[in-house]
């Protein structure tokens, strides 16, 4: 599976397009839903992110977003 982008939506189904198409996608009940809001972070060695990326007609990579996915762990904090 890839990331895609809601087209349409409702509390049991959602159509998403993909690059190559688009597909609905039935909501299983008790399935949480997380809304990812923009926060100002320091990124650290290790952090796990995603970046959308695209290529520039130059061939020159650009970024407008990146999200934190899973921040690397502190020496204090690993078990």
């Amino acid at each position: 599976m890839t990331n895609g982008t809601v087209q349409k939506g409702s509390g049991t189904t959602l159509v998403v397009q993909y690059q190559d198409g688009s597909k609905t996608i039935s909501v299983p009940a008790n399935v949480a839903v997380t809304q990812v809001a923009p926060e100002k972070v320091t990124l650290a060695a290790g952090d796990t992110i995603y970046l959308t990326t695209d290529k520039l007609p130059n061939g020159t990579l650009t970024t407008n977003k990146i999200l934190v996915i899973a921040p690397a762990l502190s020496p204090s904090t690993k078990q």
